[in-house]
């Protein structure tokens, strides 16, 4: 408490300008006064390095300002350490990576070599097979030549081969190429799965022993079908015109298929339709063995022995 008669003390700045307002006012003018504090003091440090050395003021002196230069701080053992595993580490992997390197080349080159040696191995094979397999062929036509019931079993066998498609087969015979009527614009227009049908029935119905549709053998087994816009036989499809080839007489074929039902229905297509239809006699037709025969009942029997 102040005296009487006395002056009074001069009352603090947060008192008479408030707390908040003395942060506003002086936060800035302090951080300012702090900066350059700051940056002068790192001006005379670089000052008295430029001017170390031997002056005027003797030697190891600041220069004119007196200050004594600041030496710059050492690696020390440890940071050497630290250098030192590194490039130790850096090293090993580099001597890693070349020996993987190595390996995979020498793991390669040996693969490579397995390949070929198996490949080798495998062709070999394959040639002895086909040698014994023409071998065996050679045997079987000879035994069954050797006697008459052998002769006898080999013309069986011939004929159940032609008919069953499994061998390829040349002769005189026909050949039918019908196609869609000109400009179709419906359905009724176009050859379809059932006209094929009706074709190749009458074919066989006059006399044909052996058929391709657009080179596909056909057999017992084959099918003839519609998949949505193209017709396949034996799914597979195939594209117009289609071309019927039949081994046959050729004399007798084309007035038999007229008589059959479907040949005269074929006939009635072309007339009231407009489907093209042409036959054609050939003196000689090559066709070739069907692309699968797969038994779906039939079994052998084991042969008693004699």
């Amino acid at each position: 408490m102040d005296r009487p008669g006395e002056p009074h003390a001069p009352l603090p700045a947060q008192v008479t300008m408030g707390l908040l307002d003395l942060v506003t006012s002086q936060s800035m003018d302090q951080d300012y006064a702090h900066v350059s504090a700051r940056k002068a003091a790192a001006r005379t440090a670089d000052g008295g390095e430029a001017g170390g050395g031997e002056g005027a003021d003797g030697p190891g002196t600041g220069g004119p300002s007196g200050t004594t230069p600041q030496s710059r701080p050492s690696v020390g053992v440890a940071g050497l350490a630290v250098v030192a595993l590194f490039g130790v580490l850096v090293v090993t992997a580099g001597l890693q990576s070349s020996r993987d390197a190595d390996d995979r080349a020498t793991g390669r080159e040996e693969l490579l070599s397995q390949i070929a040696e198996r490949r080798a191995v495998v062709q070999d094979r394959r040639e002895r097979a086909e040698a014994l397999r023409i071998e065996n062929e050679r045997l079987d036509v000879a035994l069954r030549s050797a006697t008459r019931e052998g002769r006898s079993l080999t013309s069986r066998v011939e004929r159940l081969s032609l008919h069953a498609g499994s061998v390829a087969v040349r002769g005189p015979g026909v050949r039918v190429v019908v196609d869609d009527a000109p400009g179709a614009t419906t359905r009724q227009q176009r050859v379809l799965d059932r006209d094929l049908q009706r074709l190749t029935n009458a074919l066989w119905a006059a006399g044909a022993e052996a058929m391709t549709v657009n080179g596909k053998r056909l057999t017992a087994l084959s099918a003839i079908r519609q998949a949505g816009s193209p017709i396949t036989v034996d799914y597979e499809a195939i594209r117009r015109p289609y071309v019927v080839e039949a081994i046959g007489d050729p004399d007798t074929i084309p007035a038999r298929f007229v008589e059959t039902k479907h040949g005269a229905e074929w006939f009635d297509l072309q007339r009231t339709l407009g489907l093209r239809f042409t036959m054609t006699t050939e003196g000689a037709l090559t066709l070739p063995a069907a692309d699968r025969l797969d038994l779906r009942h039939a079994t052998t029997t084991a042969v008693p022995a004699q």
